[in-house]
């Protein structure tokens, strides 16, 4: 497939710095008849931090919320270029007519370490007003406050002087530090028992428990609450997934490998071995193992298997039946492979069993089983199909399950239908690799804030963003044009072409002097030929009336007073 260029309404803005994570949150605005109106989302959002009570779900919850993260930097200080996390949040102004918005920017300095991971949420009973942010900084995760309005953003500033949780852009709740030498990498979190789960750079994946508190004074805090550890991984995690259920924890890594832990215990489940070769063509050769085989020193000769690297992981459904992965190598193409999780969770939290079998061992010999040690799931693979023809750098899952947004190791972003196993469109946004994707948090048809046809850029829904070391941040829609219907008359003219504009410049001059010419010679006519060339006159003698148009007014005769002819 070729490399289209960039049409709107898809597009590509310019950063001043690399990005090397990004999220997406987002909640639909309401319909106008379910609008929470100013007077209630004002007493539930801005009353006095002091005696602060919970807002109801139809103030609070019914708020729409887009909100963009996106993180990295130039690594240190010498470099010139800070590291940094940036916010772009839109919220609903909660006016009587419910469609405007209100939009901000926050930046907020990570100091000496980069940040690779962020995740965006909101609890499901949010009492503080605000949409949380984890971020992984080095070995620390950490996590903030973002409130939903700044103080004086609603009703022209009619809020509470007390609230001075308003004042700030973005509040830090807590942080902790996963080990010395982790390297926190990638975040995610389920809201079903408030976990934070966090990727490391050494294959483990740390789980805790956010417990949310609030001081007498006001003050707000969130403590983490180190739950387990899981073990499993052998090189540095790409990707995390909570089940629906929130009881099991999906991971891949460059180990080749995806797995599955019991969020409580930490205990492994299951493991998915990936593969990187045509299911239909034949599997590649292994390297040989035995006493026979010709020892070197030299790296340069030793056959090693290529490295298989597991970009994502993600559930494909509510139930957590299904799971999707996406692998490639360093080179060569990129396939999503589909598995089936054939024994109920709810049945799988118990120990005993090998994964891709009978609990007793037994079963059929079937190599598309992969098992794993310790394991209490069966998985099987259903199918492996090639999703790109180049490695895939950077992965994401839609929220309905239908759409994967893949970025490559060579700049292209393709939205890539899990249905029908086809691309749907595919963009040159990079120069450089994807280094993060983040899918559209809600389904398409139901409109974000900002993207409504009364917004100044509104009236397109992105489908993904992807950012890369490129300093660009990607839009990517599968519509073809905005819903905004633009009037005729604003409508802008055609540029004109290089040759045009070329011949335009040259005979442009000659044009006029032929115009100023004519419009000379046509005045002489009527001032001297004026009784010649008149319509009755015509009628009776034309060749008069040519023969004065010729001899006074294009031709001086040579008797002519005044006229001299140069001598032969």
């Amino acid at each position: 497939m070729g490399k289209p260029t960039i049409r709107p309404p898809s597009r590509v803005d310019s950063l001043s710095f690399p990005v090397f994570g990004i999220t997406w949150f987002g909640t639909p605005s309401p319909p106008p008849g379910m609008s929470s109106g100013p007077s209630s989302a004002t007493n539930h959002l801005h009353t006095n931090a002091s005696n602060y009570s919970a807002p109801s779900p139809s103030a609070a919850q019914n708020i729409g919320i887009s909100l963009i993260a996106y993180c990295g930097g130039g690594g240190s200080a010498k470099t010139g270029v800070g590291n940094k996390l940036i916010v772009d949040i839109t919220a609903d102004d909660c006016d009587a007519s419910g469609s405007s918005s209100v939009s901000r920017q926050i930046e907020i300095s990570t100091g000496e370490a980069l940040c690779f991971g962020i995740h965006a949420f909101r609890p499901p009973r949010d009492e503080w007003g605000m949409v949380r942010l984890v971020a992984a900084v080095g070995d620390e995760v950490l996590i903030y406050g973002i409130p939903i309005f700044r103080e004086g953003e609603l009703q022209g500033g009619d809020l509470d002087a007390d609230m001075d949780f308003r004042k700030e852009e973005a509040i830090l709740l807590g942080k902790t530090n996963v080990g010395q030498g982790y390297g926190a990498g990638v975040v995610t979190y389920t809201s079903l028992n408030q976990t934070v789960a966090v990727g490391c750079e050494n294959g483990i994946v740390v789980v805790y428990h956010l417990k949310e508190e609030q001081g007498m004074d006001g003050t707000r805090t969130i403590n983490f609450q180190k739950i387990i550890e899981c073990q499993g991984h052998t090189k540095a995690i790409c990707s995390l997934s909570f089940h629906p259920q929130g009881r099991h924890i999906l991971s891949s890594a460059k180990d080749g490998t995806a797995r599955v832990f019991c969020a409580e215990t930490g205990s492994p489940l299951a493991v998915m071995e990936c593969e990187v070769h045509d299911p239909n063509g034949p599997s590649p050769p292994k390297p040989a193992n035995n006493a026979n085989a010709t020892t070197t020193k030299d790296p340069r000769m030793m056959k090693r298997p290529p490295q298989i690297l597991v970009r994502g992981c993600s559930y494909g459904d509510l139930e957590g039946r299904t799971i999707y992965t996406v692998a490639s190598g360093k080179r060569g193409a990129a396939y999503l492979t589909k598995w089936k999780v054939l024994v109920p969770l709810n049945a799988a939290s118990g120990a005993g069993g090998t994964a891709g079998g009978p609990p007793n061992g037994g079963g059929p010999n079937d190599d598309n089983i992969k098992s794993g040690s310790g394991g209490a799931l069966n998985i099987r693979n259903e199918y492996r199909v090639q999703c790109s023809p180049v490695p895939i750098s950077a992965v994401s899952l839609s929220s309905d399950f239908r759409i994967f947004a893949l970025g490559s190791v060579e700049g292209t972003i393709s939205l890539y239908d899990v249905q029908s196993q086809k691309v749907l469109k595919q963009f040159q946004g990079h120069d450089l690799p994807v280094t993060c994707m983040a899918s559209r948090p809600v389904d398409s048809i139901l409109p974000l804030p900002g993207e409504e046809v009364e917004a100044i850029d509104g009236g397109v829904s992105f489908d993904a963003l992807s950012a890369s070391a490129d300093n660009r941040l990607g839009r990517w829609t599968l519509q073809k044009k905005s819903r905004k219907v633009v009037p005729k008359s604003s409508s802008r003219r055609r540029n004109p072409s290089a040759i045009e504009s070329f011949l335009w410049n040259i005979f442009r001059i000659p044009l006029l002097l032929t115009i100023v010419i004519a419009a000379v010679a046509v005045r002489d006519v009527f001032n001297i030929c004026g009784e010649e060339v008149n319509f009755s006159a015509l009628m009776m003698d034309m060749n008069a009336a040519t023969k004065c148009v010729y001899r006074e007014v294009l031709w001086a005769d040579e008797t002519r007073t005044g006229v001299h002819f140069v001598p032969e």
